[in-house]
């Protein structure tokens, strides 16, 4: 009956500590995601208040840190919108980040703007010259169909600028923020502008920041057999941060699921002492332009060649469809390995292959030279991207998916 209640308690505590670890990745993901940290972006410093927090987080567990407080400090130029925003269409009044999205490439402006609706027969940038010089309007905006998506965020020479029309709530994006344009470009929700809109009315000013101050957040655990090598495990914990005071994007899924990960799996390695070091990189600046791994590639905290395999894991909080690797077409060894723990434990529906793609933070490492593989999850249940709503994500197949990456690292 003792050794019956001992088995019973070992695998109680088991259980809770694994259980614990998942209420512990929930924990930090909603805590990143609150208002309290902006969006982890660079209205109000979000940012900063994420990398102290994660850096606290790196000291509590007992990583070793290459500089004196886990952070590699840089700068980058950056556009913002740092206060109140007002759009309305014939009075009507649309809600930042909702119904509508602002390019960051664009510059303060206030007025009322009438609307050049461009038919869909106009469909060539050609067309698209002619229809606007007979239009005669010389500060309206252009209303455009998704078939001039492609000319998003650019300078136009006619008007005050364009509004691109989406299907749905608009996705925003801050990598063509480095710079500030003639045009205004937003994106608005169809359904929030009908046809018969005559005008609109904005107000909001921006503010480019020409040197900002960001941080690369960096720690490792000594290797028990092999010290001067490393195994690298990375993510960003960057998001879009704020668009106006009011409208915060917490990046739930991109990419707080990564970095929280990479904090349970320095817990993980806090417990079982990896034979190679391993390097914990978080990096800032990944929605902007992959700004902090490229600063990172240049200014390295140690020798790039030290690394034997760079794992960036990037948008993992699903899982239900399996897993894509990029850069498996390149690693062929690599990746049947990855293929064959997957078969042997059944952890994961699929181990998808990918070939390159500069997507996320393996991309500068990978030109440098260095073995790098980047993982994100695959899932309908959870198809928030780069929006006012992605702040709870479920983590499907998170544990299965942890498995599969200390199996991987622990035989490499």
């Amino acid at each position: 009956m003792a050794r019956l209640f001992s088995i019973i308690l070992v695998v109680f505590v088991f259980s809770v500590g694994r259980t614990q670890n998942l209420q512990y990745v929930k924990k930090v993901n909603h805590k990143l995601c609150s208002k309290a940290y902006h969006g982890r972006g660079y209205v109000k410093h979000g940012d900063a208040k994420a990398a102290k927090y994660i850096a606290a987080e790196f000291k509590k567990a007992g990583l070793k840190s290459f500089t004196d407080n886990y952070y590699q400090p840089y700068q980058f130029a950056i556009n913002t919108f740092p206060g109140k925003i007002t759009a309305k269409a014939d009075n009507r009044k649309l809600i930042p980040g909702t119904d509508f999205v602002i390019s960051l490439s664009s510059p303060g402006i206030k007025g009322t703007f009438p609307l050049i609706w461009v038919p869909d027969s106009v469909s060539t940038p050609e067309q698209l010259v002619s229809f606007v010089e007979s239009s005669g309007e010389k500060d309206g905006f252009l209303v455009l169909s998704q078939q001039f998506k492609k000319l998003y965020g650019t300078q136009i020479p006619w008007g005050r600028g364009a509004i691109l029309l989406e299907d749905k709530q608009p996705w925003w994006h801050v990598s063509n923020g480095r710079h500030v344009g003639r045009s205004v470009w937003l994106k608005i929700d169809k359904h929030k502008l009908p046809k018969t809109t005559r005008t609109i009315y904005l107000d909001f000013n921006n503010r480019f920041v020409e040197q900002y101050q960001t941080q690369n957040i960096a720690g490792y655990l000594e290797g028990s057999a092999v010290k001067d090598t490393f195994l690298v495990l990375t993510a960003h914990y960057d998001h879009l941060g704020m668009m106006g005071n009011k409208a915060w994007f917490p990046g739930s899924n991109d990419n707080a699921s990564g970095t929280t990960m990479i904090l349970d799996l320095i817990h993980y390695y806090t417990q079982h002492p990896p034979k190679y070091s391993i390097a914990f990189i978080l990096f800032s600046g990944e929605e902007v332009g992959l700004m902090g791994s490229n600063y990172f590639v240049e200014h390295p905290l140690f020798p790039l060649k030290k690394i034997k395999l760079l794992i960036n894991l990037d948008m993992i909080g699903t899982g239900s469809e399996g897993i894509t690797v990029v850069n498996a077409t390149i690693y062929k060894n690599l990746f049947q390995k990855l293929v064959a723990i997957n078969n042997k434990h059944h952890y994961l529906a699929e181990v998808k292959a990918r070939g390159e793609a500069c997507n996320s933070d393996h991309c500068p490492f990978y030109k440098k030279g260095v073995k790098s593989i980047f993982i994100y999850t695959r899932g309908k249940e959870y198809l928030e991207y780069h929006s006012v709503t992605d702040n709870n994500v479920p983590y499907t197949k998170y544990e299965d998916f942890f498995k599969l990456i200390t199996n991987l690292v622990d035989n490499y």
